[in-house]
């Protein structure tokens, strides 16, 4: 059995009201108000790399309603879900994935299978025991979405195409209030403004099935392995069972990010440590299967949650931002395409039709 034995609880993650960059109409908040949020943000996300957010704009009926979408998805048969499969091969990235069919790694992972002829069949010895369904925007000009028959679950594209808007613009939202935040520039906002395409974002809806104490006892079995995320950050809404785990990059230890009605969690992805020259660290993260010896005769309970990561256009080039970059914090990384960073680090993601 994979299992992870540490784990603490979350008073380390800060939680931020970005309420001043959402104000209704009506109410124009003072740049003093707006900078204290946005100050306060930054200084979570550089600490940790990841923070909770609420006064986001995404009401808590919202939410709700959302992870009740979810369910009903995963709900159905599983000969109706795959009537919107996932290609064999990593892209297009979008459709439903069985239990089991997404292997999710980490660098380290890796390199600690670096000596092994086929690694992605060794890093495939433990299971993801997740099953999930890839939605992007419906004018992604690389990555078409692959859909449900509407006699399949009546209702579910139209919303799930609503929900992927409302999310891209938090997203914007949110990046605005780093911007302000970090002190940017006009040009430097700029900038950063480019390490979000809303063409090219991605939602998904995931589910983590009940797993019962002899399952646990018997089967080599992970339900999200430790990873980092590619894009620049993610949005992630939970549901009441939580499970979410991020890296402390001082500690080394695990933090549990406990649900927090009406909150999301933020961490930062790869492309904004690259853009920050490592002031924004990228959040290693995990949602761990716990000791065989913890969990009681039910078993561990079914997960759903929904994280909507950010990205770039595939073709943008991310570089280090100038300020970044001082004598005594040199230039650590160099300018790298989106589409072909991606395509390197998740290249073991799928196995192709062997799946």
């Amino acid at each position: 059995m994979a299992a992870y034995a540490f784990q603490l609880e979350d008073e380390a993650i800060a939680t931020v009201d970005v309420s001043p960059f959402t104000a209704e109409a009506g109410r124009n908040p003072p740049d003093s108000e707006r900078l204290k949020a946005g100050q306060a943000l930054v200084e979570a996300l550089h600490n940790l790399g990841f923070v909770k957010i609420t006064g986001h704009g995404i009401q808590r009926d919202e939410i709700r309603d959302a992870l009740a979408w979810t369910k009903k998805l995963f709900d159905l048969p599983y000969e109706e879900k795959m009537k919107a499969p996932h290609p064999p091969g990593p892209m297009p990235h979008r459709g439903y994935s069985g239990l089991g069919k997404e292997k999710v790694y980490s660098q380290e992972d890796l390199k600690s299978h670096g000596d092994v002829a086929d690694v992605s069949q060794e890093m495939r010895k433990i299971s993801d025991f997740k099953e999930s369904y890839e939605i992007g925007s419906e004018d992604d000009p690389v990555q078409q979405n692959i859909w449900l028959p509407d006699a399949v679950l009546p209702g579910f594209r139209h919303y799930e195409v609503t929900l992927y808007q409302r999310l891209a613009a938090v997203s914007a939202i949110l990046l605005e209030a780093i911007s302000v935040g970090l002190g940017l520039s006009i040009e430097e906002n700029a900038t950063l403004a480019r390490l979000i395409s809303d063409h090219h974002c991605q939602l998904r809806l995931l589910h983590y099935p009940a797993i019962s104490r002899d399952k646990l006892q018997h089967d080599l079995i992970a339900r999200l392995p430790s990873h980092t995320d590619w894009g620049t950050f993610t949005m992630l809404f939970q549901d009441e069972r939580g499970g979410l785990e991020l890296k402390d990059p001082k500690s080394h230890d695990f933090l549990h990010a406990k649900p927090e009605e009406g909150a999301l969690v933020l961490n930062i992805g790869d492309m904004l440590q690259r853009f920050t020259n490592d002031y924004f660290v990228s959040a290693l993260h995990r949602v761990s299967v716990p000791e065989v010896n913890t969990v009681p005769d039910s078993g561990i309970p079914a997960r759903y949650s929904i994280p909507f990561f950010t990205c770039p256009d595939f073709s943008h080039t991310i570089a280090t931002l100038p300020r970044f970059i001082t004598a005594e914090s040199p230039a650590k990384y160099e300018p790298v395409r989106f589409d072909q960073y991606g395509s390197i680090v998740s290249r073991y993601q799928y196995q192709g039709d062997k799946m």
